[in-house]
């Protein structure tokens, strides 16, 4: 009998002939899932757990594990779900139990088509294919719309065009859509619509199965669409359903409508664009008439004013001014010239001896000389006495003096 060991040197032995072994790491196993638990760890840090069995829930049965922060999934099963589960054994040394660590989990079934097209997927995404998202042409003239020309996705993008956009053209670039041959008949429908003037492509597909959808998982139709020198707009299947094409194509959409929506803008919405635009350039236009009206106004004030013919009325009017003040100022002079020769009219009036005479007095002359003081003449002169009506001649008999 051998040495007996301990239970942690029996749980080395038992880790490292699991851990070790090519057989049990690495692999893949199919199997349907119950018992399926979520448990929340923390925001980085999840693990799930559930049952693989034998379909129909056989004899055997494993327990599964997925550490969240280290697979990249794709796809969480539910109960009942046929899977394919790839991973690697994993010992638990406190239970003393073994269970299946997986890496990724496939749908059974489509578990290596799955595995094929994540790889392509992969390889496709690290060539930047999926990369390229140019921008649609805001108000596309022309469309080319790849699809059947017996289904019913052309007629509804055509419907919802005209409702949303009836100044666009649609051109129908007939493809099979399904079958062995569509994915060849797609790129060939690609490369025909590079040749139409179109400035927008859609590549439409009503819903269907994944057998339906899997010509748009084509490698050879994804580096097309990567190739197309106009803009790509997928629209394959159901709003839940993603195609490699999807990826490929500049815009996806989850409808052929969604398509022709996200393609086309709202004729509504430019008519109101539209007729903000016409009230505005409106009022601009209005307010334009009315600033020039006002500038020509100053203008014609200006001219106007500036004008020969105001000029001349000015001076006309200027010289009225003066002709009336010299007018004014003659008159005035003459008025008083007059009063100035009516004063000294009646100034000589009053000097005049005749008039002196007239009011009573006599002037009296001793020959040539008029006697002015009684000292002038003597008793015996001869005197003459001139009157107002006439003159007396006398001799001077007697000489009186007035007392001072």
């Amino acid at each position: 009998m051998a040495e007996p060991i301990s239970v942690k040197e029996f749980t080395d032995i038992v880790e490292s002939a699991l851990t070790d072994s090519p057989a049990l790491n690495n692999i893949a196993v199919v199997g349907e899932v119950s018992g399926f638990k979520l448990q929340v760890k923390s925001a980085y840090m999840d693990w799930i757990f559930f049952t693989l069995t034998d379909e129909g829930g056989g004899d055997s049965a494993m327990q599964c594990a997925v550490f969240k922060s280290r697979a990249y999934l794709t796809y969480l099963p539910k109960d009942g779900d046929k899977v394919l589960v790839k991973g690697s054994i994993s010992l638990s040394r406190k239970r003393g139990s073994y269970s299946f660590k997986c890496e990724d989990i496939l749908p059974y079934g489509e578990g290596e088509r799955a595995a094929a097209l994540e790889a392509l997927k992969k390889k496709l995404n690290a060539e930047g294919i999926f990369a390229q998202k140019r921008p649609l042409p805001k108000y596309p003239r022309k469309i080319a719309v790849i699809t059947s020309e017996t289904g019913a996705v052309w007629h509804d993008i055509c419907d919802k065009s005209e409702k949303r956009y009836p100044l666009v053209t649609l051109t129908l670039v007939p493809a099979t859509v399904q079958g062995d041959s569509a994915a060849a008949s797609i790129v060939s429908a690609l490369s025909r619509a590079q040749n139409i003037n179109a400035d927008l492509i859609i590549i439409a597909r009503g819903g269907g199965s994944a057998e339906d959808l899997d010509c748009f998982n084509s490698e050879e139709l994804a580096r097309a669409v990567y190739a197309s020198k106009i803009p790509t707009i997928s629209a394959v299947g159901h709003e839940t359903d993603f195609t490699i094409c999807d990826f490929a194509a500049d815009v996806r959409a989850s409808t052929p409508t969604s398509a022709a929506e996200i393609a086309l803008p709202d004729i509504n919405e430019i008519r109101g664009i539209l007729n903000g635009y016409r009230v505005m350039s409106k009022q601009n236009a209005l307010r334009a008439v009315d600033n020039r009206e006002k500038s020509l106004a100053v203008m014609e004030k200006t001219v106007r004013i500036n004008s020969p013919r105001m000029k001349i009325a000015a001076w006309e009017q200027s010289l009225e001014r003066v002709k009336s003040t010299i007018s004014v100022n003659i008159h005035k002079k003459l008025d008083n010239a007059d009063n100035e020769l009516k004063r000294a009219a009646q100034s000589i009036s009053d000097l005049n001896p005749m008039a002196v005479l007239a009011r009573g007095y006599s002037a009296v002359t001793v020959g040539e000389k008029i006697v002015k003081s009684v000292e002038e003449v003597a008793i015996g002169d001869k005197i003459n006495v001139k009157m107002s009506d006439g003159s007396v001649s006398a001799v001077v008999e007697d000489i009186g003096r007035s007392s001072k």
